[in-house]
């Protein structure tokens, strides 16, 4: 298990950072609810942050 750290990128409605070990990645909300699920937007739209726990088959789909 991965855990990402995500936030909103700044400026934007609908872009989400996610830091992964090693790297940083820069997606649709949309696109991380289809792999998440509804659930992990939830966090963000509430705090502005969420971390997720990803299993490595998530890790691949974000790529």
């Amino acid at each position: 298990m991965h855990e990402l750290l995500c936030t909103w990128v700044p400026g934007t409605l609908d872009v989400v950072r996610l830091s992964l070990p090693g790297r940083t990645l820069e997606l649709k909300d949309t696109r991380l609810a289809r792999i998440f699920g509804p659930q992990a937007l939830n966090d963000l739209y509430l705090k502005g942050r969420a971390i997720l726990k990803a299993d490595p088959q998530q890790v691949a789909l974000l790529a």
